[in-house]
């Protein structure tokens, strides 16, 4: 058998197609290399069947040429596992971090308007009543001391409420940014499996934007990510079904439909469901955990702040009430509230919300209404005795058992002890958001070693895959010289 005399023209024109690939490929790889979510893309060629000719020695095989065979994308899918789990929590304590420490700073004791200040200045006012208990002075400075700390009691209490109610509406959008990746992730399995049907082409582009797309969903939640055959995602959270190869669940934030609106002392709180259905989701990682925890955690979210204002507030309203209606006014009364209205005991406040009810007795307001601050320990005493102050003021200092803070405690510790425990949560917050980022870090840099685009390497394929063109074509060149002179130089010999 003879082979083609045209045989090496297609030897070229394959190489030359091969390499006009890979230089078109390295032009892409160059153009995206700033673009997020790109992986860096190779043509992988291989021989031709050779071609079959006989020689002295028999059959001989003779090359002919080169074939691409695929262009694929430089990627690591155990690197992308590791970045979509880390990715959750790293989200999870940045949400931690930020809350904790816009609650610390509500519980700025360094300022003089922090709480710490007010309860210091409304014990040093019973102090000053204790020393000089009949000057009217004195005795309304104490009660303007009383309103400034329940002002400050309640301002905080308002810019908790105001962080509740700022991740709700953050919930509210990261819930829709939720369904909109979702969505547009069903869309593009729908579009790589129809490119890929056959196995004959692979859809780099499409895959990349799906990987983005998924980075940024486990930044929101926690997220499990499987493969089928037919290569759609499916992507569960937690157990929830988000997306698979036919559909995407809908999230929603709504209220508990088979109870009473949940509420954080008046404020209400939206819960995450899967759209249609009655509980809602639970979840175990990402964002959207993270601000839910910051907001409803017994321990460290705004919740718990809340119930330790109530408790301070109850221990004013109880404790501290009961310990003044033992002591006696300037007129002889005993009996009477410091805070909360006169009958207050007998009517407790509504769901246990003691800020609510938290007020200086609005007595104290009315002429000579100082008169019934208790200062003394019995009727009989001159107006100038402040005994009783001293006890009152004790309470604010000195560890005793009481029916609200509990044994042998006083509201200072109680208060110091809170500051405590917000501090050393927020530093954990703090700690843990900054090495789970380090740890990010070392994977992004772990992935870009694998996916990213290097310069260098793409100008010198860039060189390598010219070279190999200019040759084919200096090869072809001297191919069609030969053919030339074969076709057009036969049959001349001796005119």
């Amino acid at each position: 058998m003879m082979r083609s005399t045209f045989g090496g023209l297609n030897i070229m024109v394959r190489g030359l197609f091969a390499q006009q690939a890979s230089l078109d490929t390295v032009g892409h790889n160059i153009a995206n290399a700033n673009t997020d979510g790109f992986s860096r893309q190779r043509v992988n060629g291989t021989a031709t069947r050779p071609e079959i000719i006989f020689g002295g020695t028999g059959k001989l095989e003779i090359g002919s040429g080169v074939t691409i065979t695929s262009i694929t994308r430089a990627r690591d899918t155990f690197v992308d596992r590791q970045m979509w789990k880390e990715s959750s929590s790293l989200s999870y304590n940045q949400s931690q971090e930020d809350a904790l420490g816009r609650i610390e700073g509500i519980f700025n004791d360094t300022s003089e308007t922090g709480l710490q200040s007010g309860l210091d200045k409304f014990w040093s006012a019973w102090q000053s009543l204790s020393t000089n208990a009949s000057d009217f002075g004195v005795r309304a400075a104490l009660r303007e001391r009383a309103v400034e700390l329940v002002d400050n009691i309640q301002h905080s209490t308002q810019q908790l409420k105001d962080i509740a109610s700022d991740i709700n509406s953050v919930i509210d959008i990261k819930v829709k940014r939720v369904n909109q990746i979702s969505e547009e992730i069903l869309g593009l399995n729908r579009l790589i499996t129809a490119t890929e049907l056959g196995g004959t082409s692979n859809a780099n582009d499409l895959r990349d934007r799906r990987d983005l797309l998924v980075d940024e969903l486990s930044g929101l939640v926690k997220v499990q990510v499987n493969e089928d055959s037919y290569g759609n995602y499916l992507i569960q959270s937690n157990g929830a079904n988000l997306v698979d190869a036919t559909s995407y669940t809908e999230l929603e934030t709504n209220y508990d439909p088979s109870s009473p609106l949940p509420e954080i002392y008046g404020q209400p709180v939206k819960q995450i469901y899967l759209k249609g259905a009655l509980q809602p989701v639970s979840f175990s990682g990402g964002e959207l955990k993270g601000l839910l925890d910051s907001r409803d955690s017994d321990t460290s979210g705004v919740k718990a702040y809340l119930d330790k204002l109530n408790t301070i507030s109850k221990f004013f309203l109880v404790d501290f009430n009961a310990i003044h209606k033992e002591g006696y006014g300037l007129d002889g009364s005993t009996g009477n509230n410091f805070f909360g209205d006169k009958d207050f005991a007998l009517t407790p406040p509504e769901n246990d919300n003691y800020i609510a009810a938290l007020k200086v007795n609005s007595e104290f307001f009315e002429l000579n209404g100082t008169d019934l601050i208790a200062a003394k320990s019995s009727s009989s005493q001159g107006n100038g005795s402040g005994d009783y102050a001293v006890k009152l003021s004790e309470a604010l200092k000195v560890p005793v058992t009481n029916s609200v803070l509990g044994n042998d405690i006083s509201l200072d510790n109680y208060y110091n002890s809170l500051v405590a425990a917000l501090g050393v949560q927020s530093q954990k917050a703090q700690t843990f958001a900054k090495n789970q980022q380090v740890l990010v870090n070392q994977i992004t840099n772990w992935r870009e070693s694998v996916a990213g685009v290097n310069m260098d390497e793409e100008m010198t394929n860039m060189i390598r895959f010219q070279k190999g063109y200019s040759a084919a074509s200096r090869v072809i060149t001297a191919m069609d010289e030969m053919l030339d002179k074969l076709i057009n130089g036969t049959g001349q010999v001796g005119r």
